[in-house]
C-alpha cells in the first residue's frame, strides 16, 4: 500500500521520500493504530501544511487513519536537528521510497 502511495505521489511531485515510523515500523501496532508517515518533497514548497495533507490524503485509503508529516527537503533537514520525535523515529523508521 505505501509503495503504491509513494509511486503515485512521485508521479505528480517528482522527487519524493517516504518513511514509515511509529507503531507499524516497530511492529507494535494495535487494531486501531494509525499509520505514521513522513513525506519529503521539494514539490511542497509554497504549500501550507493543510494543503500538503489534503493532497497526500487523496492517495491513501479513506478507511485507515494516518498521521502524515510533510516537509520540503530544507524543512526536513531542519526538523531532523530540532525535533526529538523525528530524531527518535530516525533510529527505526523504514524508508519506503
Amino acid at each position: 500500500m505505501l509503495r503504491t502511495f509513494a509511486e503515485r505521489v512521485k508521479s505528480v511531485l517528482g522527487s519524493v521520500e517516504v518513511y514509515l515510523f511509529g507503531s507499524y515500523a516497530r511492529c507494535e501496532w494495535l487494531n486501531d493504530s494509525d499509520i505514521d508517515i513522513i513525506v519529503v518533497s521539494r514539490g511542497f514548497k509554497g504549500l501550507s501544511l493543510g494543503e500538503r495533507y489534503a493532497f497526500l490524503r487523496r492517495f491513501l485509503p479513506p478507511d485507515r487513519g494516518f498521521e502524515i508529516l510533510a516537509y520540503t527537503d530544507e524543512e526536513f533537514e531542519a526538523v531532523r536537528k530540532k525535533s526529538i520525535v523525528i530524531q527518535d523515529a530516525s533510529e527505526y523508521w523504514i524508508k519506503i521510497a
